[in-house]
């Protein structure tokens, strides 16, 4: 983790030219421990006012795909650990209107690879210590530069991190 995954998903997901160019948009967190009818309510909750929680597992399934249904759906599934929880989801979304995106994040390569429809997976990179520094003087100093007697030490602590963005 750390390497920016969620990240990247949130921009695209926030993103003004996704917002207009999908009828609806919906995210959900699996994590390690996955919880159907949690990722189902949430997944649910982005699209339609929240209502009564007392239906089966199978009525939100069918629920959440009748409300995707000749609509173009923009889906993000951040922290995806296995592809048996792909396969119990997948049903959900129907595949009917080709315009219609799912962004899986997964830190498993056989995981992005399993779920491989249309597109072969991106895999995010580590930073390289120049971008990591870069990206420390940003944060740090905004717009400023440096002070000359600080970039020892800056590019140390940006090396330091191992090329992960969160880190700084």
């Amino acid at each position: 983790g750390g390497i920016g995954k969620t990240t990247l998903a949130k921009r695209l997901y926030t993103h003004n030219d996704i917002i207009d160019r999908f009828d609806v948009c919906s995210w959900c967190t699996i994590s390690q421990v996955y919880n159907k009818r949690k990722t189902l309510l949430e997944l649910l909750g982005n699209l339609v006012p929240p209502n009564d929680n007392t239906r089966s597992n199978d009525e939100l399934a069918v629920e959440l795909r009748r409300h995707l249904l000749r609509k173009k759906y923009f889906i993000v599934i951040d922290d995806l650990w296995s592809a048996e929880v792909w396969d119990d989801l997948k049903s959900c979304f129907p595949d009917g209107y080709s315009c219609s995106r799912i962004i899986l994040t997964t830190r498993q390569d056989k995981v992005a690879s399993y779920t491989e429809v249309f597109s072969a997976p991106h895999h995010v990179r580590l930073f390289t210590g120049e971008e990591s520094w870069c990206l420390l003087q940003k944060k740090v100093f905004g717009e400023e530069s440096c002070a000359p007697q600080l970039e020892k030490i800056g590019v140390k602590i940006a090396q330091s991190c191992g090329g992960l963005p969160l880190a700084l």
